[in-house]
């Protein structure tokens, strides 16, 4: 009897206990908006905070707030009353920490309402357990959902179905904040970059300013770097729930709008019966290479000179990976990014080409014993310039692998392998304690001097580094002036893409301060490039003012 009474208590304590917890779901806030009723915004908790983001392009004069089970509210000291399902202006609310109280006056919430910046806003909507299976597994993919994009200025970009939400990243991945890669059905164009399906979201999770990787791709793009990745500032919402400020870019990828060069996949994919994934790969010595990894395809083009997407791997992740690629003889590690399933005549055809070009730079003049070629017959010689110049000046912590992207078009196009495009600069710019944090010295021919450093090897050679000391006056100087203050960025009635660094930092400002409230800061990579937003962006300044100065001193000192 005894045991049955104390079973009965327990079921009704944990009744109770759910009833509680039911309770306090209950007080969670919504807030939509009277032009778009359906597009809800959540409050989550944060200590004793509801706290509630919205974004910058959504007018909260038209603001429709509800709690569940409550007819009203009444906000803050005033006492404003607020129904359920109508339409308030909640402007004068903003940026203040308010109590939420019942018709009895009864405290429901101390709510923290944010509104972030005029930049691009990102809400999707998916199932909540397959979300947080992808926050904890990169194979893990939600295939559908609804997803809708809306302009800095309220213009709705994008809304529809969503194909595809994944995980992203290497490291980045390991951060709360997580990085995804999204898929459209149909291709979109937002912020003015061209249309595409596939979109990136980087965190910067690492960086307190949020700034690094958009300005450097942005400064990729105004030095002339082909095919630099075109990105965006985008607050993002998944659920209802703010999940931080993000920048929206294109994915590295052979397409029309992207890195336009021929698609030697989709001709492979046209000559063989079955998924190419689905063949058995191969891994093999081959030559004088140590290893080359790739597909056993039944059929290939008869011309696999291109295109292909390539990038240098670090050498314990080519380790431990399966992915396609090679090593030359020289320790330079190959993976490659498209074709995604090469064919063993592709995956020869790339090693042979890139081992023959890393053999000319290896020796004294340049030139390949193999071949007889000089080194300039294999690259184009300016957007390797351009790429060094650019991890050069910003001390790139990834410049020997990881991120270090290359491409090349078939040989009847362009027979010339191309550095670009830039990508993966959260630690940069004296981000990174292990390495680079001071803003003078010379970097990447100081830090590693081995056969896998491509850069230290083009440094070798006169060509090289005359074209460099050429750009570094004529390219990169005049977008450090803009970047810097120095110069607007309409000089000469041109158009440029770089604006001042304190024009980047005052567009994003309230969304940082919403980010920081929904993470908070972090010392992940250099303390003292973080602490506050104020304090990175002074720092990130103050860094990139002494870097340019130290280059320009250097160039100088070459020149002479």
């Amino acid at each position: 009897m005894t045991r049955h009474i104390a079973a009965a208590v327990l079921a009704a304590l944990l009744l109770l206990c759910f009833q509680c917890a039911a309770a306090a779901a209950d007080t969670t806030l919504s807030l939509a908006f009277a032009d778009d009723p359906e597009t809800l915004f959540l409050s989550r908790k944060k200590g004793n905070d509801s706290l509630l983001c919205v974004p910058g392009n959504r007018d909260l004069s038209r603001a429709i707030l509800s709690m569940p089970g409550q007819d009203i509210l009444y906000l803050g000291d005033e006492k404003a009353a607020v129904s359920a399902g109508e339409e308030v202006d909640l402007s004068r609310f903003a940026g203040r920490r308010i109590q939420v109280a019942d018709a009895k006056g009864k405290r429901l919430a101390q709510l923290q309402l944010m509104q972030g910046s005029l930049v691009l806003s990102l809400c999707l909507t998916v199932d909540a357990k397959e979300m947080k299976a992808v926050n904890k597994s990169k194979e893990n993919v939600i295939t559908e959902g609804q997803a809708l994009l809306t302009e800095a200025d309220g213009t709705v970009a994008y809304r529809g179905l969503l194909s595809q939400l994944k995980g992203r990243g290497n490291s980045t991945f390991a951060y709360s904040k997580k990085p995804y890669e999204l898929k459209l059905p149909d291709a979109v164009s937002v912020a003015g970059i061209p249309a595409g399906k596939t979109w990136v979201l980087l965190a910067n999770y690492a960086d307190i300013s949020l700034l690094r990787n958009q300005i450097v791709l942005d400064t990729a793009r105004e030095i002339g770097l082909p095919f630099a990745v075109k990105c965006v500032q985008t607050d993002l919402w998944i659920n209802g729930e703010y999940q931080g400020l993000y920048l929206m870019t294109e994915k590295v990828q052979i397409k029309k709008n992207r890195i336009a060069i021929r698609n030697l996949e989709k001709e492979t994919e046209k000559l063989n019966p079955e998924e190419l994934n689905t063949y058995k790969k191969f891994k093999q010595t081959w030559g004088g290479l140590k290893e080359i990894r790739g597909y056993r395809l039944p059929s290939e083009p008869e011309d696999v000179t291109g295109g292909y997407i390539f990038k240098i791997e670090k050498l314990h992740r080519f380790g431990y990976t399966s992915k396609p690629g090679f090593e030359t003889e020289g320790r330079l590690c190959i993976r490659i990014v498209e074709p995604t399933c090469p064919g063993e005549a592709e995956v020869k055809y790339l090693a042979e080409r890139v081992a023959d070009l890393h053999r000319a730079l290896i020796s004294k003049d340049g030139i390949s014993e193999e071949t007889g070629k000089d080194f300039r017959e294999y690259i184009d010689l300016e957007s390797f310039a351009l790429k060094y110049l650019l991890e050069e000046w910003c001390k790139n912590f990834d410049f020997l692998g990881g991120s270090q992207y290359m491409y090349k078009d078939s040989d009847e196009t362009d027979p010339l392998i191309y550095a670009g495009p830039a990508w993966d600069y959260d630690l940069c710019f004296g981000n990174m304690e292990e390495r680079g944090i001071q803003a003078e010295g010379n970097y990447m021919t100081s830090q590693s001097r081995r056969p896998g450093n491509l850069n230290w090897l083009l440094t070798t050679h006169e060509a090289f580094t005359q074209k460099a000391q050429e750009l570094w006056n004529t390219r990169f100087r005049p977008a450090a002036a803009i970047l810097l203050g120095e110069e607007n960025g309409d000089r000469g009635g041109e158009s440029h893409v770089l604006i001042s660094l304190d024009e980047y930092a005052e567009a994003i400002r309230s969304s940082a301060e919403m980010n920081f409230e929904r993470w908070g800061t972090n010392d992940q990579a250099a303390k003292r490039a973080g602490g506050s937003f104020d304090n990175a962006v002074a720092y990130l300044k103050k860094w990139i003012r002494s870097r340019v100065d130290f280059m320009d001193s250097e160039n100088t000192r070459l020149i002479q």
